[in-house]
């Protein structure tokens, strides 16, 4: 079993890396292989509209270092997905990933669409936020939740959105890293809820 995570952090000590880590973790404790993608330490380029995935669909033409991980999102049993918010949205690393996401969405005669990832493909979502309320970015967290896997047929197992960050950083949370250790569990198959 395989699990792909996408991290949206620029910060290799944030809250979000912190979170994904130990996501990542509880799917190893679960017999899990797991990799990590930084889209900040990689050569990220953003999607060309170019519409070369309309004919060729499924694919993206932009070459870069993202590319060979948007083909493993389609053979990988489960992904997570994480951004901290800034400025009201998803980081900038992330939007460029959503952006590219845009080739899996196989459109159809009927104006609907197909996907290019395996129905039920089981997913994570983190997010890290200063706010103190949980819910201030709700419409941002449902927007990168469902363009990101849920929008493709993917199935959300757990959600993690970390308010507060600024004053309670999620390493220093034993309860928040349990929370992140079990979905990870659940992602790898293990006492799914």
């Amino acid at each position: 079993m395989k699990i792909l995570a996408f991290n949206g952090s620029p910060r290799k000590t944030g809250n979000t890396t912190a979170l994904i880590g130990a996501v990542l973790e509880g799917a190893r404790e679960s017999g899990a292989e797991t990799a990590e993608v930084r889209l900040h330490d990689i050569n990220l380029k953003g999607c060309m509209g170019c519409l070369t995935c309309r004919k060729n669909p499924g694919f993206c033409a932009q070459k870069d270092d993202l590319s060979p991980f948007l083909e493993e999102m389609k053979t990988a049993d489960g992904l997570v997905i994480g951004s901290p918010i800034y400025m009201y949205h998803v980081t900038g690393q992330m939007k460029m990933l959503v952006d590219r996401i845009y080739s899996f969405y196989i459109t159809r005669d009927d104006g609907g669409y197909d996907s290019a990832l395996p129905p039920g493909k089981p997913f994570v979502l983190i997010t890290s936020q200063g706010h103190p309320e949980p819910e201030r970015f709700d419409r941002t967290v449902r927007w990168l939740a469902g363009m990101t896997a849920g929008g493709l047929g993917c199935k959300e197992v757990g959600r993690i959105v970390q308010a507060n960050s600024h004053l309670e950083p999620a390493g220093e949370n034993g309860g928040l890293l349990d929370e992140a250790r079990r979905l990870g569990r659940v992602l790898a198959g293990q006492n799914r809820a």
